[in-house]
């Protein structure tokens, strides 16, 4: 699973607000997958993978035909899966899923209101958090290489996007991202 997750974690890394509904389709897996491991750790992995397949699925599918509320659920995706992995990073107590909620409605929010910029930033930061997991050096190595890769994602996809012609005036609210 650790390369599924090191793959996963580069195009999210690199191409998250280019791809955006594969972002959100990966994002959605991936937590998915966190949320079957929670409370579907008796089944089988393959069960724990369809739960995550089918949570990316519903997100991409909402993303693709509502684009404002796509961003808003791939926020809230992001912004939650952040928010778990920091809980456990820094060892809060309480449910993980009080930390995915919180970080889900921070996420939420911010990729609503700045959309492009929110996006690329959010799956930056939910890239390099996955690859850093999936390679699980120590704690302070850990933190630099995550402050590191999330730096080159925001800088390689805001160039990207600032490649971009910007949208007309009266098409920027309903252009495809």
């Amino acid at each position: 699973m650790n390369i599924l997750h090191l793959i996963l974690g580069a195009i999210v890394l690199l191409f998250g607000r280019s791809l955006f509904w594969l972002f959100v389709a990966i994002v959605g897996f991936l937590v998915g997958f966190e949320i079957a491991q929670q409370f579907a750790a008796d089944q089988a992995a393959g069960v724990q993978i369809l739960i995550g397949l089918g949570l990316g699925a519903i997100g991409a599918l909402v993303a693709m035909f509502a684009q404002r509320l796509g961003f808003a659920i791939a926020g809230f995706y992001a912004g939650g899966y952040l928010g778990v992995a920091a809980a456990q990073s820094i060892t809060l107590p309480s449910d993980p899923m009080v930390w995915f909620v919180i970080g889900g409605v921070i996420g939420a929010l911010v990729a609503f209101m700045m959309m492009d910029w929110a996006i690329v930033v959010l799956s930056s930061f939910v890239g390099a958090g996955t690859i850093t997991a999936a390679l699980g050096p120590d704690s302070t190595t850990s933190a630099i290489l995550f402050i590191v890769l999330a730096a080159i994602g925001v800088i390689f996809q805001g160039r990207r996007l600032q490649g971009q012609a910007p949208a007309p005036p009266d098409q920027a609210n309903s252009a495809a991202p």
